[in-house]
């Protein structure tokens, strides 16, 4: 009788890890599925950023084109500390952008 209770026991702690077993492959299943996403929308997002570099980049090149062309630039109305200011805002926020893309 001894014996059969030990065997016993030893199904139901068999079947207990095989529940967990069960459990933890399903969040990891679930954490790769979600890692997956994120990487794709990582690069998406950086592909993006790149593309949005690309044209702020062309925008300024025609923006001095015209400026020195007319001679006046697109901000012609904002002050030289006021158009400073705006070119810091604009670049403090590429690098949040650029830091939130990286730390995901």
């Amino acid at each position: 009788m001894s014996e059969l209770s030990k065997y016993e026991i030893f199904i139901l702690e068999l079947s207990s890890v095989e529940v967990q077993v069960s459990a933890l492959r399903e969040q990891y299943e679930e954490l790769q599925s979600r890692s997956k996403e994120l990487e794709k929308r990582l690069s998406s997002l950086q592909r993006e950023n790149e593309y949005l570099k690309l044209q702020l980049e062309n925008g300024e090149k025609m923006s001095e084109e015209r400026g020195d062309a007319n001679g006046e630039t697109v901000f012609s109305s904002l002050s030289v500390k006021e158009r400073e200011d705006l070119k810091l805002k604009i670049t403090d926020v590429i690098t949040k952008i650029n830091n939130h893309l990286t730390s995901a």
